[in-house]
């Protein structure tokens, strides 16, 4: 009977993103997708200062806080395992943080590490290798898992607890994936933020992707970005950010996204806001006046299209107690 689970903290909290955040910021030309980059990025850190200040930030993943639930109801352990452990458990006191141990037959262990996943398998415990940071490579994947015995679980909603006879599985709410603000399991664990020194610019709107509406159904405002705003901007990590916005002399709050799109694969830099307010018209043309107060999270390339829309929902729910 299945008494513990052990789980790496990056398929936890959103641990990678912040890394190659970081990684971004130091270099604008680095392509994220290249295979040395994601199997190691924490060598490719100049510094772990930028790490150590914004651990307090990580989220999270989508899809964590519904399956530890449904673990405790199961009278199953979740354990969190990771060789920042000490850091990262004065920050996050909600999770189990304890030492890993590869000896329990009564135990779950779910890792992203393929390696390390058919060491455990040879000592025939119960392992799930669990989808890592090359998400969107399906030959990647494919090759890695042809001729391989071994359970994979691709998304938390996907995790192959009917493999352990476990008579229920966890629930996730359709309505989560929805851009609204209606809070749901995650969210109270999602508030963690970063309180800045208030950067101010004015921008013109311009045309973007016209994905913010079509697409997400959170409409946003592209702003030009010019050497000013380079400069203003070039400490910040890409990632989601909460601010106040003036537009026609009226005050608005505003969540925005500084960064890069990598969900989308977006190669140049954007900055994209999005207003607490009801317009009927675009703006097209108009000058922005922004004032960055708060850092919400770094950017990150999400599993699913509909991960992207609960954490966005989540994003607005934050920000808009913080600037509204």
């Amino acid at each position: 009977m299945i008494s513990k689970c052990y789980i790496n903290c990056e398929i936890i909290l959103d641990f990678n993103s912040l890394l190659f955040s970081i990684l971004k910021k130091q270099n604008p030309d680095l392509n994220l997708s290249l295979n040395d980059v994601q199997e190691n990025p924490k060598k490719y850190l100049e510094t772990q200062e930028l790490l150590l200040q914004n651990l307090s930030i990580l989220k999270p993943q989508i899809g964590v806080i519904e399956t530890l639930q449904f673990l405790e109801s199961q009278h199953i352990q979740p354990i969190i395992y990771s060789e920042f452990a000490q850091l990262l458990q004065q920050h996050f006191p909600y999770l189990n943080w304890q030492e890993f141990t590869d000896s329990d037959q009564n135990a779950i262990f779910i890792d992203p590490r393929i390696d390390f996943c058919e060491q455990l398998l040879k000592k025939n415990l119960n392992v799930v290798l669990f989808k890592n940071h090359k998400l969107k490579d399906k030959d990647y994947w494919n090759q890695l898992l042809q001729n391989k015995p071994i359970l994979f679980a691709e998304s938390w909603e996907t995790f192959p607890w009917q493999s352990f006879k476990l008579v229920t599985q966890p629930i996730f709410s359709a309505d989560q994936y929805k851009v609204n603000e209606s809070e749901n399991a995650s969210t109270k664990y999602w508030n963690t933020f970063i309180k800045l020194n208030p950067i101010e610019f004015t921008s013109k709107i311009i045309h973007g992707r016209n994905r913010g509406g079509t697409m997400l159904g959170i409409p946003t405002a592209n702003l030009q970005i010019n050497e000013e705003i380079q400069q203003l901007t070039k400490n910040l990590l890409p990632g989601v950010y909460a601010g106040i916005t003036y537009l026609e002399n009226k005050q608005y709050g505003g969540v925005l996204s500084i960064g890069y799109n990598p969900y989308f694969l977006d190669t140049p830099q954007t900055i994209e806001v999005h207003l607490y307010g009801e317009f009927q018209e675009d703006f097209y043309g108009a000058n922005l006046r922004l004032i960055i107060t708060h850092f919400l999270r770094p950017e990150s390339d999400f599993r699913t299209f509909d991960h992207l829309i609960k954490a966005i929902s989540n994003d607005k729910i934050i920000a808009r107690k913080l600037v509204c």
